[in-house]
């Protein structure tokens, strides 16, 4: 899947999500939020060294489709809807089959478009040195995630059934 695709689709469930399910959302992502700041105070120093040192080479080289998915987006714009034009034109020339870059680093280089507490889960998780000392909080925004794309999967089943419905 194409990050242009992941994007699209998770504002179309944005825009599409029923009233009754909005605050189910928003405190799923207010939790994600919590434990991406709780991972960042607690890797302050890693985090110094990351920039320093490796001058953000975990953004180079990627393998796009395993960093970015469509609960990744969904938070990204739940968080901060004003990220969508942004995101947009980030991938309005997309290319497809091979980026050495992060599309998200600003003028391609960095520093990245999203805030530090608002990142996609492998963004926020990955570490160039290692990651011992932070396996819980790690750990906590992975699960946190996980719920986030349970409630995504869950959350479809209710709209097949009224499509389902709707043809008879």
């Amino acid at each position: 899947m194409s990050l242009a695709y992941c994007s699209k689709r998770a504002a179309g469930i944005l825009r599409q999500l029923p009233t009754d399910r909005r605050g189910a959302l928003a405190a799923l992502c207010r939790h994600i939020n919590d434990a991406e700041r709780k991972l960042n105070a607690a890797a302050a120093l890693r985090l110094k060294g990351c920039l320093e040192d490796c001058r953000g080479l975990c953004c180079r080289n990627l393998q796009l489709d395993t960093v970015f998915g469509i609960p990744d987006f969904v938070y990204l714009l739940a968080v901060m809807p004003s990220l969508e034009a942004e995101i947009t034109e980030c991938l309005r020339i997309e290319e497809p089959l091979f980026t050495s870059n992060c599309p998200f680093l600003q003028r391609g280089v960095g520093p990245c478009l999203f805030p530090p507490d608002v990142r996609p889960e492998v963004c926020i998780t990955s570490f160039c040195r290692g990651d011992e000392t932070l396996k819980t909080e790690i750990r906590r925004v992975k699960i946190r995630f996980w719920k986030l794309g349970i409630f995504l999967y869950f959350n479809k089943l209710p709209l097949i059934h009224s499509l389902l419905a709707k043809t008879g």
